[in-house]
This record gives structure tokens, sequence and C-alpha cells, in this order.
């Protein structure tokens, strides 16, 4: 007989959910003289001195595969790929390689970049920056090329925080520029970092010809994006700006986030983008609970219908396939509570039956595909669940004993 508590195994790692303490594992079997994780011998001598061959065998099938069939609501028009931070991807919808026009969306490489040198908190302002004149004048430029742009002055005192809140929130170009200058000193220089820190973090297809994305030149790929999008997650001061819907700056005053979807079906960021040769995009995050759990869904939209303001027709698209992600995302049972996934034979003969005192179950999509193992041995045997994909993430529990029979000593063995 088992005990019972159900408990969860979750996100991409697969944890198992609730405390199990040890009165989880306590069992009850029949037969005299039977101890927990031990192999006992039968009361005849004759049996005992037999040493007949013990094996543990798995009744379990090998292959747990997410019940239903995935269904996501990919754009009309463009490309779009979606994934759950840690567990893969739940679907693309065009290709992961060809390379596109990003727009703004380059500006999260630029404030990734300007982190990395610049280290801050969730909430430190970081330095100031005074504004030179030839900082200052990035406003007009942009101005002039049709660029979106927050106001600024000669002198301008502005602080680290506040200026990445000017390019993420309000998108503005000329800020790109004005970080630029302010770590390196040039443009140049600040995008030949660019490019080194996007090979370096394996983002191999993109190329960044300016810090802004105005140029048509600046491209990447979907692949290379929800890359950018998983590091993202790692810097706590970039994911506490991009989640703002909006901000106080000094010469601009009160500036909105451009990003209309924060706060819709978990989203918190992370960067839009248009321009005629990009069309509409957008670069998202998404946090939602499964089990108790909270997972990142993270996904990219290009191409769409749209080349100047607010990028409403990436941003619709990109509620609608989180919308049917997150709908689809949920747990399923492996294994429920007392049910039987191993026995004990003892020269062909079962002799007891194992089974996990806790319902065991994975979070994941329809289609999702797990590998299901029994290990170890007659002592101390275990159910393992790992995802196919080549993750070699697995989570164990315990097997206990269903029922004791006559056992003899000697060498155990599992059998598949």
């Amino acid at each position: 007989m088992f005990g019972s508590r159900p408990s969860l195994i979750a996100g991409l790692v697969l944890a198992i959910l609730g405390t199990l303490g040890a009165a989880s594992w306590s069992l009850t079997v029949g037969g005299p003289g039977y101890r927990p994780g031990r192999t006992v011998t039968a009361a005849d001598p004759h049996t005992a001195a037999a040493a007949e061959q013990t094996e543990l065998v798995q009744t379990a099938s090998a292959r747990f595969r997410f019940p239903g069939s995935l269904n996501l609501d990919w754009p009309s028009s463009g490309s779009a790929a979606i994934e759950v931070e840690g567990m893969g991807l739940l679907g693309h919808d065009g290709s992961m390689t060809s390379q596109h026009a990003i727009a703004s969306i380059t500006k999260t490489m630029t404030a990734y970049v300007i982190l990395r040198d610049h280290p801050l908190t969730a909430t430190s302002s970081g330095p100031t920056i005074t504004l030179t004149k030839a900082m200052a004048e990035t406003y007009s430029e942009a101005i002039a090329a049709d660029e979106s742009a927050v106001e600024t002055d000669v002198g301008e005192r502005i602080t680290e925080r506040q200026a990445l809140e000017e390019l993420m929130l309000a998108s503005a170009g000329n800020m790109a520029d004005i970080l630029a200058l302010w770590d390196k000193g040039s443009l140049g220089r600040f995008l030949t970092e660019m490019n080194a820190r996007a090979r370096g973090l394996g983002m191999t297809r993109t190329d960044f010809t300016d810090p802004a994305g105005l140029a048509h030149s600046t491209v990447s790929t979907m692949g290379d994006l929800l890359t950018l999008a998983e590091n993202v997650q790692r810097m706590p001061a970039l994911t506490s700006i991009v989640s703002e819907n909006s901000a106080a700056v000094p010469v601009a005053g009160t500036i909105y986030n451009v990003n209309r979807d924060l706060g819709s079906y978990g989203i918190d960021g992370i960067k839009t983008g248009t321009t005629a040769a990009a069309g509409s995009c957008l670069l998202f995050s998404a946090h939602i609970t499964v089990g108790g759990h909270r997972l990142t869904v993270l996904g990219v939209v290009l191409g769409m219908p749209g080349s100047s303001g607010i990028p409403y027709t990436a941003l619709n698209a990109s509620k609608a396939l989180v919308a049917s992600a997150e709908a689809q995302i949920g747990q399923a049972l492996v294994a429920s509570t007392g049910q039987s996934v191993a026995v004990v034979e003892t020269d062909g003969r079962k002799v007891a039956e194992l089974g996990v005192a806790d319902g065991l179950a994975v979070v994941g999509w329809p289609g999702l595909e797990y590998r299901v193992r029994v290990d170890g041995d007659t002592s101390a045997a275990s159910l393992s669940v790992t995802r196919t994909d080549g993750s070699s993430t697995s989570v164990s529990i315990p097997l206990l004993r269903a029922a004791a029979g006559p056992t003899a000593a000697g060498k155990t063995s599992v059998k598949r």
C-alpha cells in the first residue's frame, strides 16, 4: 500500500512539487521479517542456499508523450516563433535562420551591451551621463531621418537607467547613439562590440550596422533573436526596465512604453520595432504559472504589415500567439499514486511489485516526449523521467514495494 500526496514535476528541469518527508515513504507489506529497502531471505533455508537470481523488471512504458494536439495561433503574415525558456521551442512559422531587418528590436542588443559594460541592479540608477554637444545634436539628426527620438539638451544630466528607459520604452533612436558615444566614444567602436557580443552569445547570423536599427542592413534571424531574449532574462535591470509602462526623464518628461501588450497574458517585454524594411515587429517575453512553477515564454514576430508608429499588427499577433500557447501549456500525469511501474522477479517468478508513492506529473505541451526509466536495484529503485530532446536533465522519485514474497539473496539486475 502506498502513501498519497500529489506532487508535480514542472518546468524544463522537471521539479517535483511538495515536500517528500520521511513519512511519505512509509509502507506496509506482507510477509514476516520484511524491512524497507532490503532484500529479504525466505524462511526455507534450502531456498536461501540456492542464491537465486533476482531481477528488477520495468513494466511501465519507456516513453511518455504529452497528450493532445498542438494548435498555435500563428500570424496571418510575416514569421513568428515561440518557446518556453529551458524547455524548448513550441513551434515556428517561417525560417528560423533566414535574415530579416529587425528595426528597433536592435536596441535590445544596445541595452545589453551597455549593461554588460556598466552593470545595474534591478532598481539602481547608475552613473550620471552629461550630454555633450555631439550627443545632444543626435536629436535633430534623428528627427531629420524620420526616426523616433526624445528631446535632449546640451549639458543635460541623465542617469544610465533613465537613458535606457528612453531607449527601450520610448524607442529613442537618438538615445541609442548617445549611449554608444558614452560607452565607447564612437559609433564604430560600439558597433564592433555589439557584433562581438552577439557572436559570443551564439548569434551567428546577426549583423548590427547601427545601434538603433534604422538601417536596413541591420539584420537578424528568429533563432538568434530568441537567443537574445533568453539572455535578456538573465539581466534583472533590463527585464525591470522593459516591463515599465512609463518613466520620468529630465527633459522629455514622462515617456510611455510603445509595447502596448504589457500586462496581457503575462506579457512583460521586450521590444517593438517598425521600419519600411522590417515591417511591424515584436520581441516578447511573458511569464505564466503552471503547477506552482513560473515559466518564461519567449517569442518573436517579424515582418507584419506596418512601417511606422506603434506596431499594432505585431502586437496583436503576438498576443494571439501567446494566448494560444498558454492555453496548451499544462501538466500531465506520468504515473498516478500507487501505480505499479516495475516488478521484482526471482528466476522469472514475480515476488513483489514496485510503484510510486506520489503521483508523478510533468509540465509540457501536446507532443512533447519524455523517457521513463526504472533505475537502481531491489534495495533502492527509482523512477526517472527525462526529456527526449537531448536534455540530460531528469528527475527521479523513489519506488516502494507494494507486495512482498520470498526473495533470495544474490545478484540483482534491472531488466527492461
